[in-house]
């Protein structure tokens, strides 16, 4: 587990021009705050706590009496309290001179994922005469920044994904050109004995969709329950892994091919579709960093589905473009979303998103085309792994 790092919050703080950061727990609500201090999920926290954070000096930590050994570890002083009244006292003296402080809150909770304090406690808070901002950006800054180290590590991944993928589609070609009886789950179980083989880690196994379950996004093949591929089948893979490490970042890719030696124009039209989607959005993201302007997350999200909306096909896209990625597959910094929600939050060097557009037609077949995008420490903007795919794979050719 990393160490917390004062220096780097406050560098942080400062160059935001906010006062403090305030964390706040309870009962394990604010998932970010625990990773943030290092506490661990299993801890026995049954009150309360806040962290403060100032731009400059020593923090302060307010915990129950009875609870404060969890607190440890941390810099900062101690203000134990036991009483309401207490509590309340404790917020008022650390609270006095600071006008402006971060909290994990989102305006009319439009990240849900950084809204982990509920509006009591804004409330609380707002009522000592501070001003609260969100912490959506700095928890950006301080969790979802890659190292030199991480980035390293994770190119030798994402290449591994694009050559198991092509693995995965020669192995469905030996087994129908073999007349062996084959399944989605078959697939998926050598794709996981490929990660074995390479000594890669995932949290859950790869989707393997065929025809009309290539349409769920969020399918996956079980040996209870799978379907089997045959010629002229559509299949989907969709595979994420890293190295078996805590601090190991992911990569994650989706390919889609079809059991065939050529392609039906059903399949093409609509790869073509998403796969535009998928270059439009990187090369909004590239035009901006060159341009050294800012850029957001719905902003990527809102041009890639006007892609796939002006092709006539907007309400078969049914997820957002794409989500952060760090030591987290689904990490805590920017997501490309317009969709399922507006974030706001900016895309920031030394970041790494994907950037995943489907189109998904109900009982009948769906594409993605997902590729992960690295921002580097000099704006750079580039794309893991060996290869973007260019066309739906003809498997048996």
């Amino acid at each position: 587990m990393k160490k917390f790092n004062l220096k780097k919050v406050q560098e942080i703080l400062n160059g935001e021009n906010i006062d403090a950061w305030l964390l706040y727990d309870f009962r394990g609500s604010n998932e970010l705050a625990l990773t943030m201090l290092d506490i661990p999920k299993q801890a026995h926290l049954t009150r309360r706590f806040y962290y403060l954070i100032p731009k400059k000096g020593q923090p302060i930590k307010i915990a129950n009496a009875i609870e404060t050994f969890h607190f440890d570890h941390l810099p900062g002083k101690l203000l134990p309290y036991a009483s309401y009244d207490s509590l309340i006292q404790n917020l008022e003296s650390s609270l006095k001179g600071i006008k402006k402080v971060a909290m994990e809150y989102s305006p009319m909770n439009a990240i849900p994922y950084v809204s982990r304090v509920d509006a009591g406690t804004i409330e609380q808070i707002k009522s000592l005469g501070v001003e609260i901002v969100s912490s959506a950006d700095l928890i950006s800054m301080y969790h979802a920044l890659w190292t030199k180290e991480q980035l390293s590590e994770n190119k030798p991944v994402a290449n591994a994904l694009n050559d198991i993928v092509y693995k995965a589609f020669d192995f469905i070609k030996k087994k129908i050109l073999s007349s062996n009886s084959l399944t989605e789950y078959d697939v998926q179980q050598f794709i996981m004995n490929e990660f074995h083989r390479k000594k890669l880690f995932t949290d859950d196994p790869p989707i393997v969709g065929v025809n009309e379950n290539s349409a769920n996004p969020h399918y996956t093949p079980t040996k209870e329950l799978n379907k089997k591929i045959r010629h002229g089948d559509f299949v989907l893979i969709d595979l994420w892994a890293k190295v078996n490490k805590e601090d190991a970042v992911w990569a994650d890719i989706t390919w889609v091919g079809l059991v065939g030696t050529s392609v039906p124009e059903k399949y093409t039209k609509i790869f073509n579709i998403v796969a535009e989607a998928r270059d439009t959005a990187f090369e909004l993201v590239d035009s901006r960093f060159k341009q050294r302007k800012e850029i957001c997350g719905f902003e990527v999200d809102a041009a890639s589905r006007k892609v796939i909306e002006d092709a006539g096909y907007g309400k078969y896209f049914i997820h957002r473009t794409g989500h952060s990625i760090t030591t987290d597959l689904h990490g805590s910094g920017a997501h490309m979303d317009n969709f399922e929600t507006k974030d706001e939050r900016l895309i920031l060097p030394s970041t790494s998103f994907s950037i995943e557009p489907g189109i998904y037609l109900p009982g009948k077949f769906g594409v993605r085309s997902e590729i992960d995008v690295f921002i580097t420490k000099d704006r750079k903007v580039m794309f893991t792994g060996k290869e973007k795919q260019k066309e739906v794979v003809a498997i048996l050719k």
